[in-house]
């Protein structure tokens, strides 16, 4: 059920929009009319989301940064705070590579899932190698889908952050980047069922007694892989920003903790000297 009439007025925009993208200021002017067949795929495009549903799933797509990402449940949603993710890691590198504007960036996404990161940094800036990585095959598949069909070359690799593989790899990157799983299981009770039936727990969810672990293992990689004069960001738990910034110390380092548009602690960002 939607939690308010905006809510459902967003909902409705994306159900029609699968039948016409055309804007809905443009469908008004015109008075677009449906014939019987388009209202039945509205109405069962309704019914599943009144089931709970998520509509991105419903209509298989959703917009991040002005790209078209084809979504299912292979991996999360991509949301619009990790779309601020995004510019805050792109901020950070531009100030890391101060004086080394006209040379090319090797960056990584550590947990791409549908690859909405990667994608959005590889269209922001087309000369930057950009490697994407995650645990899930099937995730890594919707990845490399999107970037088909957006017409973009990323780098991929099958790998589990936890166990610090993509941190052996040879050479060092330029900038690293990463939505991991930080909600504790104990919250899942709390969490809106489309989310908790819909998206992959694996992408969601960490042990209560180790909130962290992916934020550890993120900083454990960058001792070894980080350049000197790089940046690396990872979307956050808002209960947990402050003790990810603590635990992201490195020598000839600066961290901060990020807020996004609605004041809320939302990522941390480390830029390496």
């Amino acid at each position: 059920m939607c939690a308010s009439e905006r809510e459902c007025r967003a909902i409705a925009d994306r159900i029609m929009a699968g039948v016409d993208d055309r804007s809905r200021t443009m469908l008004d002017v015109i008075e677009r009319r449906y014939d019987e067949a388009e209202l039945n795929t509205i109405a069962a495009a309704m019914d599943r989301v009144v089931r709970g549903e998520p509509v991105q799933h419903v209509v298989g797509w959703t917009e991040f940064r002005g790209l078209r990402l084809a979504c299912g449940p292979e991996a999360l949603i991509p949301r619009p705070e990790t779309e601020e993710v995004v510019g805050w890691f792109l901020e950070g590198m531009d100030e890391a590579m101060k004086g080394r504007e006209g040379r090319g960036a090797r960056v990584v996404d550590i947990g791409t899932g549908s690859g909405c990161m990667a994608l959005a940094i590889k269209a922001a800036r087309p000369s930057w190698e950009v490697w994407a990585v995650d645990q899930s095959e099937r995730a890594l598949a919707l990845a490399k889908r999107n970037a088909a069909d957006l017409g973009l070359e990323l780098h991929w690799a099958a790998g589990d952050a936890l166990d610090s593989s993509w941190f052996h790899w040879p050479g060092v990157f330029d900038g690293i980047v990463s939505n991991p799983p930080y909600i504790p299981h104990s919250e899942a009770e709390s969490m809106a069922t489309h989310v908790k039936e819909h998206e992959p727990g694996m992408a969601l969810f960490v042990p209560d007694e180790q909130p962290l672990c992916f934020y550890e293992a993120l900083i454990s990689g960058a001792r070894e892989r980080l350049a000197k004069g790089g940046c690396m960001v990872a979307e956050c738990h808002t209960d947990f920003t402050q003790k990810v910034a603590d635990c992201w110390q490195l020598d000839g380092a600066d961290t901060e903790v990020l807020c996004d548009l609605q004041g809320a602690e939302r990522a941390v960002r480390l830029i390496r000297h």
